[in-house]
This record gives C-alpha cells, structure tokens and sequence, in this order.
C-alpha cells in the first residue's frame, strides 16, 4: 500500500511539473511589461522577457510598452495541437497603429548545460588515444582544434560519398563540443569540404538543434550531395512545417536555376561595397561583436586579396583574423594571391597555420 501511494504521488508530481519556456522579445527592441494570467512577470520593462517552468498547455499574456500601448492574447504551447515537454517557444512582439501583433518563431529544445560543467578526471588514462592528431584525410587536430582537409573533386563534380568514417570522427568532435556555435561549424565544414549522401547529411543535420541553420547547412552542402534523387528524404530532422516549406521552396529553385556551385566567386565585388562593409565593422566595440556581425554578412560579397587584407585589418586579435580569413578564402576571386595578406597578423605562429589550412584546400 506504501509503494502504491508513493507511486502515486510520483505521477500527480509529475503530471504538476512545469514543461516549457515561453520567449517572448520586441521585434524593435522596445522595452514592455508582461503579464502572465494576470500576475506581472517582470516588474522592469525589458526588450526581452523568458517565461520559465509553465506547466499549463496554454497561457493568456498581456504586453505593456513605455508608451502605455497593450496588447493581450492567448497563446498555446503545443506542437500540432498535441503536448510537448522540454520546449522553448518563441515569440516576436510588434507593436504597430497602437496595437501588438504576437508572432510564433520557432521552437527549440531546452538543453540543460552538462552536470558537471568540467568533466570528471577519467579512471583510466586516455592521453594515449589522443596522441594521434590525424583524423584520417577529414581533419587534423591542433591543440584539440581541427584544421579540415578538402576532399571535393577538382572538378566540383560530386559522385562519390565521403567515407562513414568520417560521419565517426565528426560524431567524436560534435561529442566534445558543448556550444551549438561550434557544433555548427563542425557541422559547416564537413559538408562544405566533402561529398555526401542525403542519408550522410541527415545524420550531420541530427546534431544541429535549431531548424534554420538546418537549412542553411543543406543550401550550402546542395551541390556536393552526390544522390540528388533522394532529395525528398532531407526533411526527415524537420519538426515545423513552415522550415519544410522553405526547403522545397529551395530545392525547386535550385533544380530550376541548374546552378553549378553554392560559392561562385569570378570577379570581385566593387570596392566601395567593400570600404562599406568594412567601415560597418568599426562601429563594433569588441573582436566578438564584430566577428558576429561579419559572419552574417561576408557571404553577400566576392573578394580580392587586397579587400581580405582591409576587412581583417579591422580586427584586433590574431585569432579572430584567422577564423574570418579562412571563411573568406572560399569567396576570393585570386586563390593564388590570397596569402598575401600576411601582413594583417601580428604573429608569425598564425600566419603558418593559414597556411596550413591553405595547403589542405589545395590537396
């Protein structure tokens, strides 16, 4: 009888624990009040506001601006009408003609950080596992970062899939990764220095949380799959519909376009596009906000070698520099003068390992 209610007890606890988290931000960054079924959640108006540990399936809110401007609704916290646990939902906020339009986002899960934090000294030594820096031909490990080699045909013509081990090592960085940041760019990296199968990018695409660098990551590995017969099969990690949609919307475009590679960098973009991106860099107060705002814009241009040596020279550190040169060298127009720009580096020890991830480009 003492085992059945403490059962029970066990289900009615869990059955009352909270689920999800609610975001709800000002799409212009103006700063509101929330109520939550009618209690405040935040007594100082913020530009962006987290609704913790909400257990019910819907919530009524009601937004308060500065300028006294209010807007109420009820919101569900479900995913095609049925219960979801461990999610956060997203909101945007717009306030416009006096009124506040809620706008769903996107979900994505809520991923506690590892407990804990620094990992347990292992009991059997494993320093000797990890002498051999050379994953294969995928990457090589330099103070446990990796410099990737370049595996895609001279031709750009992609009929063969990397090898399955390659999908290990990645499995072995994606494990020491903690940040969905460098997830992506382990996961960006892979796809843009070799060839693919759907099946293989789907299982890259397992390890990304958030749905729109899912699609960015497919418009980028595109035309080094090597099955584009199996297309239909690369929605199969989407959740939402409306990231299904814009992926057959890629898809069609890109089959209709016959475009011949995601980079195709001839002639270089005019200079004073250039000056204007780069002085766009300046305003930045540090190499962290700076190095952010460069990697949502740099795709947008081609570059010479001189336009390369301009936009780095806008970055303190060395180590940014290096980080943003070698995503540039993929959009230079003069591969055979790129570098050239040594002379932007403070340290001779970093201008080498830009050459080294060169040399791997090339082979």
């Amino acid at each position: 009888m003492r085992i059945l209610s403490i059962s029970l007890f066990c289900i009615l606890l869990f059955s009352v624990t909270s689920q999800n988290n609610l975001n709800l931000y000002s799409i212009n960054g103006e700063i509101f009040k929330v109520y939550a079924n009618g209690k405040i959640i935040n007594q100082n108006a913020e530009a962006s506001v987290l609704i913790e540990d909400v257990a019910e399936d819907t919530i009524k809110i009601k937004i308060e601006f500065e300028n006294k401007v209010t807007g109420e609704q009820t919101l569900y916290l479900l995913e095609k009408g049925k219960e979801i646990k461990n999610t956060e939902f997203d909101y945007s906020i717009d306030a416009k003609s006096n009124k506040v339009k809620f706008t769903f986002e996107g979900t994505k899960q809520i991923i506690n950080p590892p407990n804990p934090i620094v990992p347990i000294k292992p009991v059997v030594d494993t320093t000797f596992k990890y002498r051999n820096t050379l994953l294969g031909h995928y990457c090589e490990l330099k103070d446990g970062k990796p410099t990737y080699f370049n595996n895609t045909p001279k031709t750009g013509d992609c009929k063969i899939a990397m090898p399955n081990t390659y999908l290990n090592y990645l499995n072995v960085l994606m494990s020491k990764a903690q940040i969905e940041d460098d997830k992506y760019n382990i996961a960006e990296n892979t796809t843009r220095n070799n060839c693919i199968s759907v099946a293989q990018l789907n299982k890259i695409l397992l390890h990304i949380v958030f749905e729109i660098e899912k699609l960015k990551l497919i418009k980028l590995s595109y035309f080094h799959l090597t099955d584009k017969n199996n297309l239909k099969n690369l929605d199969s990690t989407f959740k939402l519909e409306s990231s299904k949609r814009e992926l057959a919307l890629f898809l069609k475009s890109a089959d209709d376009s016959k475009l011949k590679s995601e980079v195709i960098c001839i002639v270089a973009t005019k200079d004073i596009e250039i000056t204007q991106f780069s002085d766009n860099l300046t305003i930045y107060n540090n190499d962290s906000e700076r190095f952010a705002v460069f990697k949502k814009t740099y795709p947008n241009f081609c570059y010479s070698a001189a336009h390369i040596s301009l936009i780095l020279s806008k970055f303190i550190h060395d180590r940014e520099k290096l980080d943003a040169a070698k995503l540039l060298y993929f959009y230079c127009v003069e591969k055979d003068n790129f570098l050239n720009i040594s002379d932007v580096f403070s340290y001779k020890n970093t201008f080498a390992e830009l050459q080294e991830f060169v040399a791997k480009q090339k082979n």
